[in-house]
């Protein structure tokens, strides 16, 4: 799951060396067991720096405490590529990889931080509670009909968030939970939050919070999937190809498709007739921003 720090709410911290040192408090919603806990932990250890390090199960209401350094003790040698021309005359010698060894010690979570960790535990619960009627409500055919009407275009994107602003229980959850939040001194990595939106075509969209402004939820449409399992990202990615199946959606999501790579910009060749109920379009790069999709059916 990916980390998010929220603008809107925290201060951004320097990258400096005396800031990686501040104390880390990191949420692993997957860590049980004690021995999940450590090996969250020593992940976070800095080379030749020594850090406090927090881990936190927010479902579980459960926190740790470590101490974390991280050295070099050696390195090992990766064979080079069997006398491959480097192109400089030579040939490519093999690598030096650092062998680093993890220190670690266990301590109790002080007072003051559990407090702080108990009412961020709350405000996620009761976020994630008030999630469930969003989930149950499909998006409006007249706002989007297919997570495809979202790709490439970022007012129909604004439009499905601005239409879950409605639900008050949500807003005040995620209002409370960013508030809980802040509160949490040092560095802070936190599961992004996320809801699911579907659509009338049997389609789904994920949005993750990227923060509150002037008391308003801002919402990042991230990704998601079609009828067919295709996978839909905000917009088209022409640095590599991509294939698409319209089996079960058929010409009707093909046609969704189509239309949202035209927004995006991309060029057909050989696209099917109408009726056809099945086939696939098969995306490829020709040339820096050119992306060529065919529909073989």
């Amino acid at each position: 799951m990916k980390k998010v720090i929220f603008a809107s709410f925290l201060t951004f911290l320097s990258l400096s060396s005396q800031a990686s040192q501040q104390p880390l408090k990191t949420e692993c919603s997957t860590c049980f067991g004690y021995e999940q806990f450590e090996l969250k932990a020593k992940s976070k250890a800095l080379v030749n720096k020594t850090r406090d390090v927090y881990v936190m199960n927010l479902e579980t209401d459960t926190i740790e405490k470590f101490k974390v350094s991280k050295k070099i003790t050696g390195y090992s040698t990766l064979p080079g590529t069997g006398g491959e021309p480097d192109g400089n005359g030579g040939h490519t010698p093999g690598r030096q990889i650092p062998i680093y060894s993890t220190e670690v010690s266990h301590y109790g979570v002080e007072q003051s931080v559990l407090n702080n960790f108990y009412t961020l535990s709350s405000a996620k619960r009761k976020l994630v509670e008030s999630q469930k009627e969003i989930v149950a409500e499909e998006v409006p055919a007249d706002i989007a009909g297919s997570v495809w009407d979202l790709v490439g275009s970022s007012s129909t994107q604004n439009k499905v968030a601005a239409h879950y602003s409605k639900y008050s229980d949500f807003n005040r959850d995620a209002s409370n939970f960013a508030t809980a939040a802040g509160k949490m001194s040092g560095l802070l990595e936190i599961d992004k939050v996320v809801m699911t939106v579907n659509f009338s075509d049997g389609s789904s969209a994920i949005y993750s919070l990227f923060g509150i402004i002037n008391g308003k939820l801002v919402w990042d449409f991230e990704r998601g999937t079609d009828v067919d399992l295709n996978k839909v990202e905000p917009n088209f990615d022409t640095t590599k190809a991509e294939s698409y199946d319209f089996a079960k959606g058929g010409a009707d999501v093909f046609l969704d498709f189509y239309n949202a790579a035209q927004r995006a910009g991309v060029s057909f060749y050989s696209t099917s007739g109408s009726g056809v109920s099945t086939g696939r379009v098969t995306c490829v790069t020709k040339g820096i921003g050119k992306y060529i999709c065919t529909y073989v059916f």
